[in-house]
C-alpha cells in the first residue's frame, strides 16, 4: 500500500509536459511578429479556439504584413485574443488558393470572416406555437 502511495505521489507531483504550440499556432503579438522571418509565406489568423477568421498572403516579408495585419484590425477584439500560423512559400499565390480552397470545401463554399469582408449569415428558426 506505502509503494502504490508514494508512486502516485510522484505521478502527482511531477505531471507530464504538455505541448505548448499545438499544430503551429502562436499568440499574435508584436513580441511573436517581431521574431518571424522576412519571408514570402501563407498565414491563418484564427480565435481562441482556433477557428479561421482569416487566410491572407505575405506578399514577400511576412513580418512586414502580420504587423500591418494587427495594426489594421480587420477583426473584431475577440476574447482570448488572436492566433495564427504560417507556410513558407517560394509561390505565394498559388499556396494561398490552395489554401482558400480547401477552407471552402470544408466549410460549404464559405470564406472566412475576415476574407469576405461580412459576418456569416444568421440562421434563423422557423417560430412555430405549441
Amino acid at each position: 500500500m506505502t509503494d502504490m502511495r508514494q508512486s502516485l505521489g510522484t505521478h502527482v507531483a511531477q505531471p507530464p509536459l504538455m505541448n505548448q504550440e499545438p499544430n503551429g499556432w502562436r499568440r499574435l503579438t508584436p513580441a511573436a511578429i517581431a521574431a518571424l522571418p522576412e519571408a514570402a509565406a501563407v498565414f491563418e489568423v484564427a480565435n481562441l479556439v482556433r477557428t479561421v477568421k482569416y487566410i491572407g498572403s505575405a506578399g514577400g516579408n511576412l513580418r512586414t504584413r502580420l504587423s500591418a495585419f494587427q495594426t489594421q484590425a480587420k477583426l473584431r477584439p475577440s476574447p482570448g485574443g488572436y492566433f495564427f500560423r504560417y507556410e513558407t512559400a517560394a509561390r505565394e499565390d498559388d499556396l494561398l488558393a490552395r489554401r482558400l480552397s480547401a477552407y471552402r470545401t470544408a466549410h460549404r463554399g464559405l470564406l472566412p470572416v475576415a476574407n469576405t469582408g461580412t459576418t456569416a449569415p444568421l440562421r434563423v428558426a422557423s417560430r412555430r406555437a405549441a
